[in-house]
Formats: C-alpha cells, sequence, structure tokens
C-alpha cells in the first residue's frame, strides 16, 4: 500500500485528484518497473539491505522519483522476509561480546585484537561455523532478514497496481465512500457484496429499478477512533470493484496533515483481471460453521448465497442460512462484527421495516447493545456475543 507522500495528487477547489501516469509518463514508469523487478528476481536469499542497495541502483529521473519510489514501495509489499534459522541472535552475540571481553584483558600494550580468532574460539560452542556465527550476530535486525519469498507479478502489472494504489491510499483517508456499481449479472453483484463482509466493512447497500446499486461505507475516518486496519479494509475493496461492470466512487476525505476536508472522485470497472472470485468466509464465521455441524441438532448449515432487499429501504447479505431437515423453515445468521453500533441500528430499522425473512444479527458485547431492541414478534433479534460465538446459543435461538 503507498504511503501519503508517495501519491500523485492535486488539489482543484475542494476537489482532490489522482494524476494517473499518462503515456509518457507510464513508458518511463515501465522501464523503471523492469529495473526493479529484476533486481527483486536476483534478490531471492538475500538481505533487506542487499535487495534496497539494489533498488537504489535502478536509474530513475529526478522527475520520476516519486513513481520510482512507489513502485520500489509496492514490490517490498510482496515480498516475505525472515530472520535467518539456527542461533538465537542475543545468544550469539552475548558469547562472542564475553569471548572479546576476555581476550582484550589478556592482550598487551602493542597487541592487536584478532576478531577472527574470537569467532574462531566461539563458532564451536555454538555448533556453527565462523562465517555462519559472523551472520548470526545482527541477523535479527531488519536490515540483515532474508528475502525468501516474493509474490510474482510483472512490470506492466506492477505500474497498472500503481495507478490503483494512488486511490487506494486515498481511500485511507475516507470518512464516507458512496459508491454506484453495475454488475454483469445478480451472482456478480451477491460476489462483491460477501467481499465487503469478509473485510468486515461496514456498508449499506440500496437497489435502484434499474439494476444498479447503491453502497455507502464508512470509512476510517468516521470511526470514534480512526483505524488502520479498518483503512487497509476499505482499500483492499477496490480490487474486488474493478471487477464490476461499471463504477462511480465519491468519498469525503480528510488529507494532509491539517486533515482538510476534500471530495475524491474515481471510476471505473470491466477489469478482466479482476473477475471477482468469491472470498472465502472469514474465520470466525468459518469456526462457528464446524461447531453447529457437531452439534445435535435438526438444522443444517451452510453459506447463504442470497442478497435480502426490502425495496426502498435497504439490502442484507447474510453470511450463513440454516434450513430444518424436518419441516420447510430457514432462518439467516448475518455477523455485524464490533466496528460500529450504527450498522447494528440500520439493521434493526431494516427488521422493523418490514424484512420477512428470519434472521439473527450477531454483535460484539463491545458495541454495548442489547438483544431487546427488536420484539419478541418481528421475525429478526440480536445474539450478543463476548469472545467467539457460541454455536449452541445460535441452534438455542433456532429452536427445535
Amino acid at each position: 500500500m503507498l504511503t501519503a507522500d508517495l501519491v500523485r495528487v492535486k488539489r482543484k477547489g475542494q476537489t482532490l485528484q489522482v494524476r494517473p501516469l499518462d503515456a509518457r509518463q507510464r513508458a518511463r514508469a515501465l522501464a523503471i518497473a523492469e529495473g526493479l523487478c529484476s533486481v527483486l528476481e536476483a534478490g531471492v536469499g538475500g538481505s533487506r539491505e542487499d535487495l534496497e542497495d539494489a533498488f537504489s541502483a535502478v536509474e530513475v529521473g529526478a522527475a520520476d522519483r516519486r513513481v520510482g519510489d512507489g513502485l520500489r514501495k509496492l514490490l517490498l509489499d510482496r515480498c516475505t522476509f525472515e530472520m535467518r534459522e539456527g542461533v538465537d541472535p542475543p545468544t550469539a552475540r552475548a558469547a562472542v561480546f564475553a569471548a572479546a571481553a576476555a581476550a582484550r584483558r589478556t592482550l598487551g600494550p602493542d597487541d592487536a585484537f584478532d576478531r577472527e580468532a574470537v569467532l574462531a574460539a566461539v563458532a564451536p560452542t555454538l555448533d556453527l561455523t565462523p562465517e555462519a556465527l559472523d551472520d548470526a550476530l545482527y541477523a535479527d535486525l531488519k536490515s540483515a532478514h532474508r528475502l525468501v519469498e516474493v509474490k510474482p507479478i510483472g512490470p506492466a502489472r506492477l505500474v497498472d497496481a500503481y495507478d490503483r494504489a494512488q486511490a487506494q491510499a486515498v481511500l485511507l483517508r475516507a470518512v464516507q465512500v458512496t459508491v454506484e456499481a453495475d454488475f454483469a449479472d445478480a451472482g456478480a453483484a451477491r460476489t462483491f457484496f460477501q467481499k465487503l463482509k469478509f473485510l468486515r466493512l461496514l456498508f449499506r447497500i440500496e437497489a435502484t429499478e434499474g439494476g444498479t446499486y447503491r453502497i455507502e461505507l464508512d470509512g476510517p475516518f468516521s470511526l470514534f477512533q480512526a483505524s488502520t486496519k479498518y483503512g487497509l479494509q476499505l482499500a483492499l475493496m477496490l480490487p474486488a470493484l474493478e471487477g464490476a461492470a461499471r463504477f462511480a466512487l465519491r468519498a469525503e476525505v480528510r488529507w494532509g496533515k491539517d486533515r482538510t476536508p476534500l471530495i475524491f472522485e474515481h471510476e471505473g470497472g470491466g477489469d478482466a483481471a479482476e473477475a471477482l472470485e468469491a472470498a472465502p468466509l472469514a474465520d470466525d464465521v468459518a469456526q462457528l460453521v464446524e461447531r453447529f455441524k457437531a452439534l445435535d441438532t435438526p438444522w443444517r448449515v451452510r453459506r447463504s448465497t442470497r442478497v435480502l432487499t426490502l425495496p426502498g429501504v435497504g439490502v442484507c447479505v447474510p453470511d450463513l442460512v440454516f434450513s430444518h431437515t424436518e419441516r420447510e423453515e430457514r432462518a439467516y445468521l448475518e455477523v455485524m462484527g464490533f466496528w460500529s453500533r450504527d450498522a447494528v441500528w440500520r439493521r434493526v430499522e431494516l427488521v422493523e421495516a418490514g424484512l420477512s425473512e428470519r434472521i439473527v444479527f450477531a454483535v460484539s458485547s463491545r458495541l454495548r447493545v442489547s438483544e431487546a431492541v427488536l420484539d419478541d414478534d418481528l421475525p429478526g433479534e440480536l445474539y450478543v456475543y463476548k469472545g467467539v460465538m457460541n454455536a449452541r446459543a445460535i441452534a438455542e435461538r433456532l429452536g427445535s
């Protein structure tokens, strides 16, 4: 993910505009990307410091410095660095420093300190060669970590990713995001909504008569305490959105050190490379499914594939559907997470406005919401949980 200082933006009135690469800039960026990708390929197995030095040797003109730094940052984000396995660096340092201190005490006024002799003396006590011991001394420093894995990407896709990453970096500063999107079919729309669920985003969906969806998402700067994690999750929504047939995004952002209120707009869609793929169930939901299947209950659980719509009011995207084995009855579960109480109240309003399907909303106790806010005669109810969701508590709410 790009940091704000790596984004090419300009302000025009009350709007913030990302400056995409023009044809000439893209050609230069592609040449830089080719050099960086070549360096990265050769750097597997080496240290982070060596990789950074090799990156710095790639020729980048002064006018392209920000683009070059951005491409470099995106490549580093695709890298996995690990400390060398073997001896514990603090243990190695303690042994070498103690031996070095002892060796210095035996030196005469004109004697030179022999570092190699100290390493040679200590190495066998740690089952290492002197060379391996030398490498291990500061292996816990970030600069000494070894590049062990890289998520592959070619130069052209890296340049494409830079343009997208600029928009993503702006979304990290969003208060509110509104998207109008068209999808190829209902299945593609549902897949995108499930991606929003997987990312644990706070969103509201309205379906128009023409088939366009209006999606409102809370930004990280709308939360009681701005959350970096939530901002990253919101930014990760953008690649999935680009798989829509068409979209128009408008975001209220707070930009710069003074957090100036500005409007950011971004359009796109139809990116075949970002064709929507089904997101997996969130870990806590998947674990709930496994625990529920282990219970002795007449209910069977599976992932929900429905989008529940109440025209003129809103849309609900359940995570799970429960089907009774002995009668035609089903119920849904939507996990609300812990980001915002407002999202819970919107679900309450949806039920009170006439949502006909039976549904349970699982809400973290951290939101301090009472289960009694929905009347017993309504088809929806709240399940407030602490820590992890309890499968038996869900079964009790479903009944026999």
